[in-house]
């Protein structure tokens, strides 16, 4: 007899934990946590970004800041591992040649201490030159010293 209440005891204890645990889940309600960003890019970022739109205000250019990938680089519906290969891969900046918003090119930020960034260096440039976009990596140091802007007016001379 004592067996018997135990055990339903215990599987009376098991199945309360289990609804209090699935109820805490639908109750969470997660809308709360969310607010604005005070700023969109870091200040390396936005440094880069006013130099690139100096560079390029007279010009048939223009930059558009944290582009992702799937976003300017078409993939096949029946290869999705293509899609997936470069879903949640980013570029700083991309440089689009206007009217056409047709991109020419796209700066990508390095940072050695970043391992993740860089890991993701290696899917991004094979997929950019298949694509035919110009991949241009400069350090933070270039952004700060002026040198991102010369190899920019230098492109543009060129012709990007």
């Amino acid at each position: 007899m004592w067996m018997v209440v135990i055990a339903s005891l215990i599987l009376l204890i098991i199945v309360y934990y289990f609804f209090i645990k699935s109820s805490k889940f639908k109750e969470k309600d997660d809308t709360d946590v969310y607010k604005r960003k005070d700023f969109l890019l870091t200040k390396t970022e936005k440094v880069a970004f006013d130099k690139l739109n100096e560079c390029l205000n007279k010009s048939n250019l223009t930059v558009i800041p944290k582009m992702r990938l799937t976003d300017f680089i078409w993939t096949p519906k029946e290869n999705r591992n293509a899609y997936l290969k470069i879903q949640m891969k980013f570029v700083d900046f991309l440089i689009l040649k206007t009217p056409q918003l047709h991109p020419v090119a796209a700066i990508f930020i390095t940072n050695p201490e970043n391992k993740a960034k860089m890991q993701s260096l290696e899917i991004i440039e094979p997929v950019l030159e298949k694509a035919q976009i110009k991949l241009i990596k400069v350090s933070p140091q270039e952004i700060f010293s002026g040198t991102l802007q010369d190899k920019l007016k230098q492109m543009v001379w060129e012709g990007l």
